[in-house]
């Protein structure tokens, strides 16, 4: 946050003029439904412990994040579901998600929906043999 403030001010020594200040990142809760649908996808049956956050302005563009917690048992097939052009890393499975002993990642280049976002990461962790943590962020590139 401190280096948007100091990048607001920047904008404002070089063009002098209050009409172009950068005011920086706004920040504000997101229910995790409503950041799913954006992308074009459905929050996972019996998600918990939803936190996910909008961030907008600054060089950002428009972000969204967040975590929630869901049955390990429903992650894999739940990645599975998301649309969206898949980023077919080295070590991916044919569906494009990584598989690791701490859990899964998917990436997704431009998810359907109305959020035109450049690319989506998603990651899982395994928290215990039941549940796991759900990790999602976008990028603008």
């Amino acid at each position: 946050m401190a280096a948007a403030a100091a990048l607001g001010g920047l904008t404002y020594a070089f063009t002098g003029s209050e009409d172009t200040v950068d005011e920086g990142f706004q920040e504000r809760p997101l229910a995790c439904s409503e950041a799913m649908y954006a992308m074009g996808w459905v929050l996972p049956d019996h998600a918990s412990d939803q936190r996910c956050t909008e961030l907008s302005g600054g060089l950002a563009g428009h972000t969204e994040s967040g975590t929630f917690r869901m049955s390990r048992a429903d992650a894999r097939p739940w990645l599975a579901s998301l649309s969206g052009e898949r980023i077919q890393p080295d070590g991916a499975e044919t569906d494009s998600v990584v598989e690791r002993k701490e859990g899964l990642a998917l990436g997704i280049l431009r998810p359907p929906g109305r959020l035109q976002a450049d690319e989506v990461r998603v990651k899982v962790r395994w928290e215990s043999e039941d549940s796991a943590v759900v990790t999602f962020e976008t990028f603008d590139h």
